[in-house]
């Protein structure tokens, strides 16, 4: 009777995801794309680095390079803000916080001293680089390891000593692209929630993703001194195939490992533009000028279509990983390079690299999606054919 159940359940589930393909898996040349990691770590100056292609369902190549493996744990920069983004729709789903409401509600006096230019700022606002803040790498605001989250916002919130100036104001007509409002928008999860940012992250997301890596300590030099005041848009660390679970649960419309972390309709407002109509204030350079922006991630300009986006969210150190709704695939380039030489721009490197992975990627079978997976991800997958309990949720 069970196996009866399951395979009615994986065949319906077949029919409904043409995206999550039941028919006899593919082996695919990868070779493309492991060339080209070679030559962007090599470009970068390093010789350490990961290179994963997956799909909702698991993984369909994974390659280390030099000393690193799958215990390997680096700082994400800037690739924190996909996951940080998460966890604020997360919190949209549950009714904790309006995307729309303005923070002045949502972080009230007198805890938080709103000035009259950001009192108005949204969450969405905040996580789409329009909130009136940006170009703001070096802020201590977000770095000050000896404060908390709550205090940074604080001063966030009465303009501490000019420390953090809406220098692209009114909020909602510029494209501002930055730390300091997604430091805004961790604080107005952590105070919706009741819960810690970091703990409420990985109790939420991190655990039923069998992600256990990832945490807000990537910037910290003594990790026996662990920081509260984490660096929400570029504080994050994280593993490979940690990573690698989150974006497989972005590619399966929002669930991982058998469970539902995000709705539908939080993934698709994740993965469309929420800038509207303002226009461009500051972007990096590896942006080309783009203010194309979802929640948290960039799109790219090579996405099929807007109801099949490529989104991307690349860190400084080189850190980049992407998910393509065309075929519902991901993909992450692995590499740490802090200290780059002169004119070597390891996110710029790292974007133009994607770029090409994703157009060889799309040669394949499905896109890659037809290939034959090494290693499956969720227990639904897992266990669908099986007749015995189904695996253990992390192994």
């Amino acid at each position: 009777m069970r196996l009866t159940r399951t395979f009615r359940f994986f065949a319906a589930l077949c029919a409904a995801a043409a995206a999550l393909p039941c028919t006899a898996a593919t082996s695919c040349d990868f070779s493309a794309v492991d060339q080209r990691m070679q030559q962007l770590l090599a470009r970068n100056g390093v010789s350490d680095g990961g290179l994963l292609i997956g799909s909702a369902q698991g993984v369909l190549f994974k390659k280390y390079y030099g000393s690193y493996d799958d215990s390997t744990v680096i700082p994400l920069a800037s690739a924190s803000k996909l996951l940080a983004g998460l966890r604020v729709l997360q919190a949209d789903d549950a009714g904790l916080a309006d995307l729309d409401a303005p923070v002045s509600t949502l972080l009230p006096a007198p805890t938080f001293q709103w000035q009259p230019g950001n009192a108005g700022i949204t969450l969405r606002q905040m996580f789409s680089h329009t909130a009136g803040y940006g170009d703001d790498r070096n802020n201590p605001l977000m770095y000050d390891q000896h404060i908390t989250l709550e205090q940074s916002v604080q001063d966030i919130a009465k303009d501490y000593l000019g420390l953090a100036p809406q220098n692209y104001a009114p909020a909602g007509s510029q494209f501002a692209y930055g730390g300091i409002s997604m430091q805004v928008g961790g604080e107005v999860v952590q105070w919706r929630s009741g819960a810690d940012w970091q703990l409420g992250w990985q109790q939420a997301i991190g655990a039923p993703l069998c992600a256990s890596s990832i945490d807000w300590q990537g910037l910290v030099t003594d990790k026996t001194q662990p920081t509260a005041n984490y660096p929400i848009a570029g504080g994050a660390e994280a593993a490979l195939e940690d990573y690698a679970r989150v974006l497989a649960m972005i590619a399966a419309d929002g669930v991982g490992n058998g469970i539902r972390i995000l709705s539908p309709a939080a993934i698709q407002t994740l993965i469309h533009n929420q800038t509207g109509d303002a226009i461009l204030g500051y972007a990096p350079p590896a942006a080309d000028g783009s203010t194309q922006y979802g929640i948290g991630v960039w799109l790219e300009p090579s996405g099929v279509s807007i109801d099949a986006p490529t989104i991307s969210d690349i860190g400084l150190f080189g850190f980049a990983p992407w998910v393509d709704f065309s075929t519902h695939t991901f993909g992450i380039a692995m590499l740490y390079q802090p200290n780059p030489a002169f004119g070597v721009d390891p996110s710029a490197n790292s974007h133009l690299a994607i770029v090409d992975m994703i157009a060889a990627l799309r040669t394949l079978p499905g896109g890659g999606a037809s290939c034959a997976r090494s290693e499956t991800y969720d227990r639904i997958f897992r266990a669908a054919m099986e007749s015995t309990a189904p695996a253990p949720m992390c192994r």
